[in-house]
This record gives C-alpha cells, structure tokens and sequence, in this order.
C-alpha cells in the first residue's frame, strides 16, 4: 500500500461510512478473479453486527499487517475462514477484523457487438481530433489503428474475439472495448489528453492483438 495514497475503502470503513469502489478496467484480479469482474462497482458497508455478515460475502479485512478483499468461507461463531476465490484457505480472523462486506455489486455497461465497438472508436477518435484541432496526419494515423483492428477481427474471426489466449490474458474484444470507453469517455471531457496519446494507447492495442494472435496460432508471443 502506498504511503501517500491509502486505500479509499480503507478511509471510508475506518470512519463508520459505506464506499462504492470501482474494480479497476485494467491490471489483474488475480485470486479473486472468479468473484468480481473489471468495471463492476462494489458498495462497501461497515459491519454494525457480526451476524450481517454470511458464508459467501465478499469482506475487506485487516490480514497480517495488511488489509485484503477476500472471501468467508465458514463462520464458527466469531471466528471467519477466509479464502480467495480459487479456493485457497488464508486463515481465521476474529470477527474485529472485518472492517467491512461488500453490499452491492453493480455491473458495468453492456458491451455492444465488435463491429459497433470499432465504430464507436472511430466516431470517438474523429471527435477527438476536432478539439484538439490537430493535423490532418495525426487523424490518419487514428485511423489506421481502426483499420489495423478491423482488419485483426477480420483474421481472428468472429469464434474467436472473445477467446482467452493464456489465464489473465484479455480476449481481443475486452481489449477493444477497454481501448474504445478510454476514448469515448476522453470525448466528455473538457480537457481530453493530447491526441498522441490516443496514437499511442491505439496502437498499444494494435500491438496486443499481434500479440494475441502470436498465442492462439503459434503457442508463443514474439
């Protein structure tokens, strides 16, 4: 944990106050990956009594000199086995230490098919470049990751757009739809990042989708 940054669930729960926490879209769920998803949004709610909390919740819990979103697995009076969700077994902990349990989880937006994910990109990229009153070559170059990944889709196959090259790999479609709200969610904002940084970002998902076709046909990424 960082030592300028604590952990919002942390300073919410430690303060008596629920906090909906956001799964970030990127990075690895790791051990709980089976139990939440990117883009969800977890409500945690502090824990006013031990019996509000049942076999199944997900809890966030102060776990040797540290504090973890883990599982309760069984319940023996005051004392909560805790697992992650692949099953592996932490330990007990006395009921003091939950500082919280998820309430709620909300699902992120739906996403729609890939070829109206591409579309949205390229109609996000083109709204981009006409606030940034960029040059004509920086708009060619947007589009050309368009192209590049229509063109990857079309290699891929539709079976396979949401095939997992190896375990915590993303599918070719979670990565255009992880690549298409950045971009679609940039063009609300009163001061979207220089269009660079799309080129760049654009062709970093260009790049995975090499890098996933590498895998699925040739067993290896280059």
């Amino acid at each position: 944990m960082s030592k300028h940054h604590k952990d919002p669930r942390l300073e919410a729960l430690e303060q008596g106050q629920s906090v909906t926490w956001k799964v970030p879209e990127g990075g690895d769920l790791a051990s709980m990956r089976n139990a939440i998803k990117h883009g969800q949004s977890l409500t945690f709610a502090p824990v006013a009594d031990l019996r509000e909390i049942q076999v199944g919740d997900i809890v966030y819990v102060k776990w040797h000199g540290s504090h973890i979103m883990h599982l309760v697995q069984e319940i023996r009076g005051d004392q909560f086995l805790i697992a992650n969700s692949l099953g592996k077994i932490n330990g007990r902990v006395s009921g003091d230490a939950i500082l919280g349990r998820v309430t709620q989880i909300t699902d992120p937006e739906a996403s729609p098919s890939l070829p109206e994910m591409l579309e949205q990109l390229e109609t996000a990229y083109r709204q981009l470049h006409e606030k940034s009153h960029a040059g004509e070559e920086d708009m060619q170059r947007l589009l050309t990751v368009v192209d590049d990944l229509r063109w990857y889709a079309n290699r891929l196959g539709s079976e396979r757009w949401n095939q997992i090259p190896r375990p915590n790999k993303w599918s070719f479609e979670q990565n255009v739809w992880y690549f298409t709200k950045q971009a679609r969610d940039a063009t609300l904002s009163a001061s979207p990042p220089p269009l660079q940084y799309f080129i760049d970002h654009g062709k970093e998902c260009v790049g995975l989708a090499a890098e996933i076709i590498a895998l699925l046909e040739y067993g290896e990424a280059y």
